[in-house]
């Protein structure tokens, strides 16, 4: 595994580098397998410093499927696929409120 998990160019390794309050947890194929936490309730129970991979094997610890580094095996054999989804892809807060997300257009409003 990566050793940080990135945000732009940012790389978040623990808890305490965390950019958001809201930790957002998805399974990449267990769709059913989502949920979200409070950052400090995280943060108390696992300490701030710690990876946030050991974060996510203590979320996850009961997915039917192994953790990738606890697999022997070749690349047929199932893996665990949780992931923190704010950590990829463009920066967008979970927490950010709905009048702050920007204007979107309506169709067929008067006109």
């Amino acid at each position: 595994m990566a050793p940080g998990r990135g945000i732009g160019c940012q790389r978040v390794t623990c808890l305490a580098q965390y950019p958001f309050v809201i930790v957002r947890v998805a399974c990449a194929i267990c769709p059913s397998r989502q949920g979200s936490y409070r950052l400090a309730r995280l943060a108390e129970k696992y300490g701030a410093d710690t990876p946030l991979e050991r974060v996510l094997d203590g979320i996850a610890h009961d997915c039917p499927y192994p953790p990738p580094d606890k697999v022997q095996g070749n690349e047929y054999v199932p893996r665990c696929h949780a992931y923190f989804p704010d950590l990829t892809g463009p920066p967008k807060p979970p927490d950010l409120p709905p009048a702050l997300g920007g204007l979107r257009v309506v169709r067929g409003g008067k006109g």
